[in-house]
């Protein structure tokens, strides 16, 4: 056991040291971006093993989660032992970050934090990695703008490094700077992909109305992911989440349920994988298989995403008491998110569709696009604004959220069911159509009311 604990320390020490410039950075929303405090986004710091080891078989895992505490706490030491080395304090920020994606501690987050700026002070140039470790961080804690400051601002020449540039996209697109994402975009070339930037890609497309491009370009990143065994479980099991996330949204549920399969079979604690079954459970009314994904994934940690699918599935199944307990749960999460400062966009589509404490929901969406104007973001507070009854701000948000054509059919039936209230019913019959047409059942209450709102807009138009 103490040689294999040394050998996978030596192995993470390789990832971050060795090949910097393979190292693929990634900040990519999940849950189509909608999730909750600390975590609508993943930091993704690996590397790419091709010509370190030789490829292994894809359905073996590198367990390199049950030593994280134990890599942490050795270098934890040598950082105390040499207090002056940033390359001991890069590894140890890249390791903090890891931990969090496993383990959901906000405090690992403040802790990569600290580390990567002791690491930056001590070298301020050539030390891209840290650079990137330490806009992550932020990432992971919703300062945006703060990350893409440091990216801005690295010292070091190679300014073009495609990690970096892929980074920076990823920034502006949870900053709903798309024109500018696609302009970063342009300047990765083919030669230079690797998995990593073509996530980014691939989440570029789907944002951009090119659903089954995104499809296609992830399903090859992560079948590069699964061919290296030294790959991080946890990075391999988002990339599985992720391309059930896309299947969702195209309505391939039978893919979507066997990808977050996979995920927890490569790392049982991914919790977005767990908030995934619950949705796509929900959505077919499968409201046990729901309530049990959900509980699994709460038990890891209690997001209000997660928590409100809980809730309707206990409704569903005539737990009024138990609806009452886990929406009392919410309240608390709702709470500890407001003492935080962090708007928690879920919260304000939970109160929206749930159609409870409504002026609270369109405070939280007016200040999530304050932070973050990305189109979910605005679509969000478009359904809030309409939900209180303020039509031309839910207008002109349904316009933004749904400007670049993304192929969500929530977008889409939001933006349809404003337009039919200001009596714009051609464009009311091209959403409510559209979201039919993208994803059947894309929502557990929805889908049904998109279905017959268009069938009988069409009759009464005709």
């Amino acid at each position: 056991m103490h040689l294999r604990i040394l050998w996978v320390l030596a192995l993470t020490s390789l990832l971050v040291l060795l090949r910097p410039s393979d190292t693929e950075a990634l900040s990519l929303g999940y849950t189509n971006g909608k999730s909750g405090t600390y975590s609508s986004t993943v930091q993704l710091l690996t590397v790419n093993s091709r010509q370190m080891l030789p490829v292994q078989r894809s359905d073996l895992v590198f367990p390199d989660y049950l030593q994280r505490s134990h890599i942490i706490s050795v270098y934890e030491e040598k950082v105390a032992q040499s207090p002056n080395s940033s390359i001991f304090l890069r590894l140890l920020a890249d390791q903090y970050l890891r931990r969090f994606r496993e383990m959901a501690d906000v405090e690992d987050v403040l802790r990569a934090e600290q580390a990567a700026r002791r690491s930056l002070a001590l070298q301020p140039r050539h030390n891209q990695v840290s650079s990137m470790l330490l806009a992550s961080a932020l990432l992971s804690q919703h300062q945006f703008r703060s990350a893409l400051d440091v990216l801005n601002n690295t010292q070091n020449p190679s300014v073009d490094n495609p990690n970096i540039v892929s980074l920076r996209a990823s920034i502006q697109m949870e900053l709903g700077d798309y024109e500018a994402a696609h302009q970063l975009l342009q300047n990765l070339t083919e030669e230079e992909s690797n998995s990593g930037q073509n996530a980014v890609v691939a989440r570029y497309l789907e944002l951009t109305g090119n659903l089954a491009s995104a499809r296609q370009l992830l399903n090859q990143a992560m079948q590069e992911m699964d061919s290296f065994y030294t790959m991080s479980a946890e990075t391999r099991a988002w990339f599985h989440m992720r391309t059930g996330d896309l299947a969702f949204a195209a309505g391939d549920f039978a893919l979507s349920e066997q990808r977050y399969q996979e995920a927890l079979d490569l790392f049982p604690r991914h919790i977005a994988a767990f908030t995934g079954l619950a949705r796509l459970y929900a959505a077919q009314h499968r409201w046990q298989d729901a309530l049990n994904a959900a509980n699994q994934g709460i038990e890891l940690m209690p997001q209000v995403e997660t928590l409100g699918y809980k809730a309707d599935a206990q409704l569903a199944l005539g737990d009024q008491k138990g609806a009452t307990e886990t929406e009392d749960l919410i309240g608390v999460v709702a709470y500890l998110s407001k003492v935080k400062g962090i708007y928690d966009r879920a919260l304000a589509v939970y109160y929206t569709e749930h159609g409870i404490h409504l002026t609270e929901a369109l405070e939280i969406a007016r200040s999530e696009v304050a932070i973050r104007d990305d189109v979910y973001a605005e679509d969000t507070l478009a359904w809030a604004a309409a939900a209180n009854g303020q039509w031309q701000e839910a207008q002109r948000a349904a316009q933004r959220a749904t400007r670049l054509g993304t192929e969500d059919a929530l977008l889409q039936f939001h933006a349809g069911m404003i337009a039919l209230h200001l009596n714009n019913r051609e464009e009311a019959i091209k959403r409510l159509t559209q979201a039919v047409s993208l994803n059947p059942q894309f929502h557990h209450k929805y889908a049904d009311q998109a279905r017959q709102v268009a069938s009988l807009l069409i009759q009464n138009s005709k």
